[in-house]
């Protein structure tokens, strides 16, 4: 039986479940062949952390949205500054930069879909 592990307090305790992204399997695969540290723990948010989790989620998805945009409008003033290829070059790589920097509040996705409109109780996918 795997142990349960808030993703929010730290804590063992059963929730409801993540779902397993590019990130956390990244974040997994590093752990089992760099680190030789696999615990294949489950990953929940707790009925306690659950408003925690929220705010962070809409956080997160917040800012990769923002800095996507910022990356962009300056990918935009930047090619009609100077229409060069060395220009287009630089403006992916800030839209990248700015992209990989949302990361730094990633909060993963819950594994069911939860229904706002019935005030936040989680129901199957």
């Amino acid at each position: 039986m795997q142990k349960s592990y808030c993703i929010i307090c730290g804590n063992e305790r059963e929730g409801i479940e993540i779902r397993e992204d590019h990130v956390i399997k990244a974040v997994k695969w590093f752990k089992t062949n760099i680190t030789k540290n696999e615990k294949n723990n489950r990953l929940v948010v707790c009925r306690e952390c659950y408003p925690k989790y929220e705010k962070a989620r809409r956080r997160y998805q917040s800012r990769r949205i923002t800095y996507t945009v910022l990356g962009i409008i300056f990918a935009a003033i930047s090619l009609i500054v100077s229409p060069r290829l060395e220009t287009l070059a630089m403006a992916v790589l800030v839209i990248a930069l700015l992209y990989a920097l949302s990361y730094l509040s990633y909060t993963p996705q819950l594994s069911i879909r939860v229904d706002r409109h019935s005030r936040g109780t989680p129901r199957d996918k």
